[in-house]
């Protein structure tokens, strides 16, 4: 600022609601406008500054802030806008502003539409138009989200940015199609979490690797700037990107709108909506990644733990092998001073509780490794050598095991379903009971404090048990499924993550019939995703 003298700021705002109105609110037109005025009146070191998408009733702006910090430096003498809604149409901020902040920076205030100008006094209208312009902004909230629960209960995608993975169809801009760059680290991302690495992981190899994150990659590809943009590290990514990429159902196809909502026209934060509020359509756009990939990732993000420092590798049998006495996983014991060889599993409960409790199931890494990898020799090819007879052996006796556990599952509902409808009933009655003085309040307290705890639990585990019984449907048919993936990896010379989490749904270790002995037999039971368990396999 030459010889301290102190600018007069011509300030433009434009949301995109306004954008909707036409060419009149234009950033452009703002400045040909405020120009204007400034020029006809004589002022001088003149300085414009706008923010172009920034709604009036969010005052943390990117030009507003630098307005801000020059005001309260002194370094403001007249702020000229439009009219009082570039400004804000938060009435409360706005008239903060006038009243306040402002005549304590001794900054002239000029609304040229509005007839607003300080230096003459206060303007008795002015706290009426601030709040005319807050109710514009409420009216338009209401409308904006009308319109966008019909897009989504139509299935149309409501965000207007597609996801990383995706660029907008330049034949209809509401569809998407794969973006072939990005969709590769898609996929790349999903193969690496399949092989049991974690976000943190996974985000430290991709910036090694030195691939553009999302902001960047978007900014390169249109030339807009997302507020989280950093251009100095173009390839550095976040484990919460990873996360959210891992978790958007969109890159199998599916639309997922209405997860997401904010707590009022003025505060932005974003709430997550509870689950049976999502509306979901399937298929509405091409994929990027199999529902079996995705099933198998978040397979293991479920069992997945942090790993010890200098323990880089992860575990590649992260929530697959289990104690066939307790059920709990069998925890892979890994050191620097120990030989790889020696790498070897144990009962999480006995590890934790001791023997009194469940015993060690103790089996190296290394043996269990070549049990798994000789068995899924025998079966692949077996898979391959006689698809036919195969396919009718894995139906018929996955035909009756399935059955019989989804019998058991559908008993399991049917009394859930049952028991909550039971505990509604319930806690209508104890709360009627409650009103006409048959309880006291302190029962009345205790009573429905129980049955809450026990719905929340029901309210819990029925979804669960829900998408079990579907897998355990759609399993019937999956047997081709395993057929082509036989078909695919012929040259099984070793157990890599991949082949594991592809092949492999769980495997149960049984207590060796002698302890300590090295040759015992010990029993290790192998479930292969698709077609189930095909018998025992002894060490």
């Amino acid at each position: 600022m030459a010889n301290n003298e102190k600018y007069t700021i011509l300030y433009g705002r434009l949301s995109q609601e306004d954008d909707r109105e036409g060419e009149s609110n234009s950033i452009q037109n703002q400045r040909l406008i405020l120009t204007r005025y400034a020029e006809g009146k004589g002022f001088d070191n003149i300085r414009f500054l706008f923010d172009d998408g920034f709604s009036g009733t969010n005052f943390n702006r990117p030009s507003w802030n630098e307005i801000m910090e020059l005001i309260e430096s002194g370094q403001v003498e007249t702020l000229i806008v439009k009219d009082m809604s570039r400004l804000g149409r938060d009435y409360l901020q706005t008239g903060f502003l006038m009243e306040h902040t402002f005549p304590n920076h001794n900054v002239r205030f000029i609304a040229i539409n509005d007839a607003v100008d300080t230096l003459y006094g206060d303007n008795d209208f002015a706290p009426f138009r601030n709040l005319f312009n807050d109710f514009y902004a409420k009216d338009c909230s209401k409308k904006i989200r009308s319109v966008k629960k019909a897009q989504a209960e139509r299935g149309e995608r409501v965000g207007t940015r597609p996801p990383y993975g995706y660029k907008k169809d330049g034949v209809d801009p509401k569809k998407i199609l794969p973006d072939p760059e990005a969709a590769e680290v898609v996929k790349y991302i999903f193969k690496l979490c399949s092989e049991g690495r974690g976000p943190n992981q996974i985000a430290r190899q991709l910036t090694e690797e030195q691939i553009t994150n999302p902001s960047n990659h978007y900014f390169n590809q249109t030339g807009v700037a997302l507020t989280n943009l950093d251009t100095t590290r173009p390839c550095r990514w976040r484990d919460s990107s990873i996360v959210n990429i891992l978790d958007d159902e969109t890159y199998l196809g599916h639309t997922v709108s209405m997860k997401h909502t904010t707590a009022s026209y003025k505060n932005k934060k974003q709430i997550i909506r509870p689950e049976s509020e999502w509306l979901r359509f399937e298929n509405t756009h091409e994929g990027i990644i199999n529902q079996e990939i995705w099933d198998i990732a978040h397979a293991v993000r479920e069992h997945k733990k942090r790993p010890r420092k200098n323990m880089e590798n992860p575990n590649p049998y992260s929530g697959l092998v289990f104690c066939a006495d307790c059920g709990k996983p069998l925890i892979l014991h890994r050191a620097h001073t120990m030989d790889e060889s020696k790498n070897n599993f144990a009962c999480s409960t006995y590890k934790q509780y001791g023997k009194e409790t469940c015993s060690a199931h103790y089996i190296r890494e290394s043996q269990l490794a070549a049990v798994i990898l000789d068995d899924l020799k025998r079966v692949t090819h077996f898979a391959r050598q006689d698809e036919a007879l195969f396919a009718e052996y894995i139906n018929r006796k996955n035909t009756a095991d399935t059955r019989k556990e989804i019998t058991v599952l559908q008993k399991e509902l049917e009394d859930m379903r049952k028991r909550d409808l039971e505990l509604t009933a319930l806690f209508k009655r104890l709360y009627e009971d409650n009103v006409l003085g048959r309880i006291p309040d302190e029962h009345y307290r205790t009573l429905s404090g129980e049955y809450t705890a026990e719905q929340k639990i029901l309210r819990e585990r029925i979804p669960k048990a829900e998408v079990r019984m579907d897998k355990l449907k759609s399993s019937l048919t999956n047997v081709d499924r395993f057929i082509e993936k036989a078909k695919k990896y012929t040259d099984l010379t070793e157990l890599t993550p991949e082949l594991l989490r592809m092949f492999i749904a769980k495997v149960v270790v049984g207590e060796k019939a002698e302890k300590y002995s090295r040759t015992a037999p010990q029993g290790i039971w192998i479930h292969y995703r698709d077609i189930g368990m095909l018998n025992d396999v002894k060490e």
